[in-house]
């Protein structure tokens, strides 16, 4: 029993967890931290154990190396089950902070974004899906007043990482406590967060809501045990401290599950998520483009073009937000100004084509190019031309769909049209 307690459950525990989310690759570090903490005060104490052999320090020591190996082992084949082709290729626009050159900007920006995470989880106000591009600014020199929540956060953390390792001595009160906001900092808000904190690899994301989830269980450590210390403290405030307490308590209930609420209804509809993500973060291109396209979906056109005008050229974001552009602006009837949108896109792919790199190969841009001729179709009079234009979508994309169904469509209105005897051009 024992020994499927130690090695077995949590390693398939682990295994079920990192085969669902990578982030399930701390999970066993998580373990190790929790153990080591419930039986030592210090890194320090820790080695003197060891170096005295004792026992309990030898055993510990064992655990840690199987779980060690057992992290390992199962990130390889996580690893390997992937394979060469899923390999990531993120771009600097997804995480504009961890992709940046200056070692200034991209260690001093990194850990602003660890502020937001803070901020985010005491005070859940901007929760959105997308934070990439120019979503949040950088840090780019020593007059950014942010440098002061970043400089706070590195004293505290040194401050937990000193503790962790010398301890505090015997004559002082608190040891209890002390190690519970280790073990809440460590093993429950670093640890989960390790893999998307940017230090072991570049990730391709600058800032996600889904990261804070297992790292909030260690503020939930912390603010419990703020809140029975309150209990405990006796004075002849105690019985207001704990009426005030209460009342705070119930407050961050209620604010909590108004957010909750207002989440759930924002998840539940693309339109709603995206409108949300818009009026909360307006500066992310992915954004307008998501909350445009669902607009354009509902025929709201004019919003929809009013959102994605920033982002209608080619040159701003790419050649594929051009398309759903230039069809809004054929539903506002814009034909002209479309037609403009589509020849520049058209042109930016020929330009990518000639730049090269994984994500500029003719069957990665295919389906774009594939999309806009269609688009182009759209705003062609001619009957004719229209047809041609079409074919050429479906010669460039074979696969797409939408190319073949507008072709079809088309054809389908001429046959229709020479049936009842009136002229095509």
């Amino acid at each position: 029993w024992t020994f499927l307690k130690l090695y077995v459950f949590p390693a398939l525990c682990m295994a079920l967890s990192l085969f669902s989310k990578e982030q399930g690759a701390t999970a066993l570090i998580s373990s190790v931290l929790f153990d080591f903490l419930t039986r030592y005060s210090s890194v320090v104490e820790y080695i003197q154990a060891l170096f005295q052999k004792q026992q309990d320090a030898i055993s510990f020591f064992k655990r840690t190396a199987v779980l060690a190996i057992q992290t390992l082992l199962l990130v390889a084949w996580r690893i390997h089950l992937n394979g060469e082709s899923s390999q990531p290729d993120f771009i600097v626009d997804q995480n504009p902070a961890g992709f940046a050159s200056d070692r200034f900007t991209r260690i001093f920006s990194i850990n602003w974004v660890y502020c937001l995470y803070i901020y985010d989880i005491v005070y859940p106000k901007y929760l959105c899906p997308d934070w990439s591009g120019k979503s949040i600014d950088l840090i780019r020199d020593w007059n950014d007043v942010r440098i002061l929540a970043v400089v706070l956060l590195w004293i505290v953390v040194g401050a937990c990482v000193v503790s962790l390792v010398f301890g505090i001595p015997n004559k002082y009160n608190g040891h209890h406590h002390r190690r519970v906001v280790l073990l809440a900092v460590f093993a429950c808000t670093l640890s989960p967060f390790l893999l998307s904190s940017n230090l072991l690899v570049v990730v391709g994301l600058m800032k996600a809501d889904r990261v804070m989830y297992l790292p909030l269980f260690g503020f939930c450590l912390l603010e419990a045990l703020l809140v029975k210390s309150l209990y405990e403290t006796k004075s002849r405030w105690r019985l207001l401290r704990i009426i005030m307490t209460h009342l705070l308590l119930l407050l961050q209930l209620a604010l909590y599950g108004i957010k909750v609420h207002e989440r759930n209804i924002a998840w539940s509809h693309s339109l709603f998520l995206w409108m949300s993500a818009y009026e909360i973060n307006p500066r992310s291109y992915h954004t307008m483009y998501n909350c445009g396209y669902e607009l354009s979906l509902k025929q709201q056109y004019e919003l929809a073009e009013k959102i994605m005008r920033p982002i209608a050229s080619a040159r701003v974001d790419g050649p594929s937000n051009t398309f759903v552009y230039a069809m809004i602006l054929f539903n506002l009837g814009e034909c002209e100004t479309s037609l403009e949108y589509v020849e520049e896109a058209l042109n930016v792919i020929e330009e990518k084509k000639k730049m090269g790199g994984p994500r500029n190969e003719p069957h990665q841009l295919a389906r774009t190019t594939s999309n806009l001729l269609v688009a182009k179709a759209h705003c062609v009079p001619s009957f004719s031309e229209r047809g041609k234009i079409l074919y050429e979508a479906v010669q460039v994309d074979p696969q797409n769909d939408y190319a073949i169904q507008q072709a079809q469509g088309l054809m389908e209105r001429v046959n229709l049209m020479k049936q009842h005897g009136l002229e095509i051009d």
